[in-house]
Parts: structure tokens; C-alpha cells; sequence
């Protein structure tokens, strides 16, 4: 199942990391290039500290920071994840080859917090066409995506949510080695 959802920035589109499908489906309904990967949602900063290469100062850093952020990092756990191939079905992903480093988001609302109960984590980008503007509307997620809406292809899941504050994008970086250092690649 692919989701739209609200966040601190825009309205995002996600699926659950193990649902390939739904992941080529994104990459489809963006009429995004195979060679941009996708950010990965979540649940807690808990989670990135058992799960990245993150030191426990750098998650402490992340966790008092105050602008919507994504994190890049590596994360053995994902890497194996992202290299699986289903001997049954040869379904792999397909793109896996873009994934030097993980993007990493944390879940920051209850919409966010509720679907990481079931689907945790998740691959997820901005709801929107590739190189066209951030959406900030329930209207605008009506206008573009509400073939797929209609056909039940992708569930838009708020909470009294269907006008977002138009903020910039969240800054992304990455820590230089094991210090508190920020090497940014968009701020």
C-alpha cells in the first residue's frame, strides 16, 4: 500500500520498506529517476542509535535540533535489507545500486507514529511530480494523485490536516566521521 501523508514540511508519499511493489509504484506515480533514492522514515531516534553507524552524541545532537532535518548515514540493517532478492519470485529492488548512503527522517506526528506501528520503516519522498513543486494542499493531493485515490492505489491518511504551513524543505546533511561536524547537502 502506498500513503500520502502531512509532515513538518510537505505532504509525503511512502510505503512500508518491505513492499518492492508499492516502492516501483512511487517511482512510477512521481515519474521519478531510478538514480535518486528514496528518504526512509522512522520511528524514533532510539531506532536510528540501534540501527545506523549514528553515535549516541550524534543521535543526542539530532534529537535537540531544531529544524525539520534528514539525516544521511549509513545502516548495515538496511543495506542487507536493500540487497535481499526473493528466491521464489526474483523480486529485488530496483534501483538498489543509488543506496551508498541512507536518508533517514524521524517520525514527528501521530499520523507518522500510527502507520510506523504497522509498516516501520518506511520509504518515503514529497508527494509530488519530480522537479514540480512541494504540495501543501488536500486539494492539491486531489488534483494529482486522486486517480489513484479513487482506485484505492494509494491511501491519504491525516489527522485534521488539509492545509500545510509552507516551509522550506528539510535541511540535509551528514555528520563528518564520528564528530558533531555537518557536511549539508541542501540547507
Amino acid at each position: 500500500m502506498i500513503y500520502i501523508l502531512p509532515t513538518n514540511t510537505c505532504f509525503w508519499i511512502a510505503c512500508s520498506i518491505d513492499d518492492i511493489k508499492s516502492y516501483e509504484r512511487i517511482y512510477k506515480i512521481k515519474k521519478r529517476s531510478l538514480d535518486k533514492p528514496l528518504a526512509i522514515i522512522v520511528p524514533d531516534f532510539k531506532w536510528l542509535e540501534n540501527n545506523t553507524t549514528l553515535t549516541h552524541e550524534q543521535v543526542e545532537f539530532l534529537k535537540n535540533y531544531e529544524k525539520p532535518f534528514t539525516i544521511m548515514t549509513d545502516s548495515p540493517h538496511v543495506k542487507v535489507w536493500m540487497n535481499y532478492v526473493n528466491d521464489e519470485n526474483g523480486e529485488e529492488f530496483i534501483n538498489r545500486w543509488v543506496y551508498e548512503k541512507f536518508a533517514f527522517r524521524v517520525a514527528h506526528n501521530k499520523t507518522q507514529e500510527r502507520l510506523l506501528k504497522e509498516n516501520w520503516p518506511m520509504f518515503l519522498t514529497s508527494a509530488n511530480i519530480s522537479s514540480e513543486a512541494e504540495i501543501y494542499t488536500a486539494r492539491e493531493i486531489n488534483q494529482i494523485f486522486g486517480e489513484y485515490l479513487e482506485k484505492w492505489h494509494i491511501k491519504f491518511v491525516w489527522e485534521n490536516t488539509w492545509v500545510l504551513e509552507k516551509v522550506k524543505p528539510s535541511e540535509i546533511f551528514e555528520f563528518v566521521w564520528e564528530t558533531l561536524e555537518q557536511k549539508f547537502i541542501r540547507r
